[in-house]
């Protein structure tokens, strides 16, 4: 779940409509500067798909009980985070070992961009390990089975997997900005360009439903985006409250406009 901040409510958005945002920005990738994804339809579904793996968390999100509020995805308990990673990957799996293999991918970004090793418990660090470890045997399974298929080739190469990988990454990193709010600077790191090459993209506030992106890597002049999430007013203090809440809120709404510089 993510967590926006709207005066004194919260608009509660699940981590798939984010990605659905993610797979949005994903479909209007490309242009002289910025390769579009290759495959195409599979790298889209892949940006949509990034985050299947918490279906079932977010029909019943867990309440933290310091905030009162739904538990945000980064204060997930690292056993039950790599559970929700190894469903995401199975689930992935059913539309295509393309998209399977990017979810997977994905997954070494986000322990790498938000898990501490050196912070974590003994215990946490090595289940992380243990998942990871796996994981890689499965992307090696998929990778060798993508390149061995006529109909992927040079898609599949260990050099575009890799450049779909950072894009995915890129793609997540500008939907969480958007869906949390973007009212100050924003820098996107390694986004990929052409061929191998990467950048930084700066996000930047013009207003609470318009941004400026630049450099700009769409085939549009400008992008409308968007998520949905539900308006929780207050805090509660049971789990039954917050479902309840969840059960009756409000429907919102979560749009932005990109804009070149």
């Amino acid at each position: 779940m993510l967590l926006r901040t709207d005066g004194l409510d919260v608009i509660a958005i699940p981590q798939p409509s984010h990605a659905w945002l993610s797979g949005q920005l994903a479909r209007a990738w490309g242009n002289d500067r910025f390769a579009a994804p290759v495959p195409n339809e599979d790298v889209c579904l892949a940006a949509e798909l990034h985050d299947i793996g918490w279906l079932a968390w977010e029909e019943a999100p867990v309440l933290e009980a310091g905030s009162g509020l739904p538990m945000p995805f980064s204060k997930v308990p690292p056993q039950t985070h790599i559970g929700l990673w190894r469903e995401g990957v199975r689930r992935a799996r059913t539309f295509g070992r393309y998209p399977a293999l990017l979810v997977t991918l994905h997954a070494d970004t986000i322990y790498a961009r938000y898990f501490d090793v050196a912070k974590a418990s003994p215990e946490d660090a090595e289940a992380v390990r243990a998942f990871l470890d796996d994981q890689h045997d499965v992307q090696a399974r998929l990778a060798a089975s993508l390149r061995a298929d006529p109909e992927y080739g040079e898609q599949a190469s260990p050099e575009n997997i890799t450049r779909n990988q950072r894009l995915i990454a890129a793609l997540d990193w500008m939907s969480l900005a958007i869906c949390w709010g973007v009212e100050s600077d924003q820098k996107i790191p390694d986004v990929p360009t052409e061929g191998e090459g990467k950048t930084e993209l700066s996000l930047r506030f013009r207003d609470r439903q318009n941004l400026i992106l630049e450099p700009w890597p769409f085939h549009q002049t400008s992008i409308a985006v968007r998520a949905e999430g539900k308006r929780l007013r207050g805090r509660f203090s049971t789990q039954k409250e917050l479902q309840q809440a969840l059960n009756e809120a409000e429907p919102v709404r979560v749009t932005a406009v990109l804009h070149r510089a």
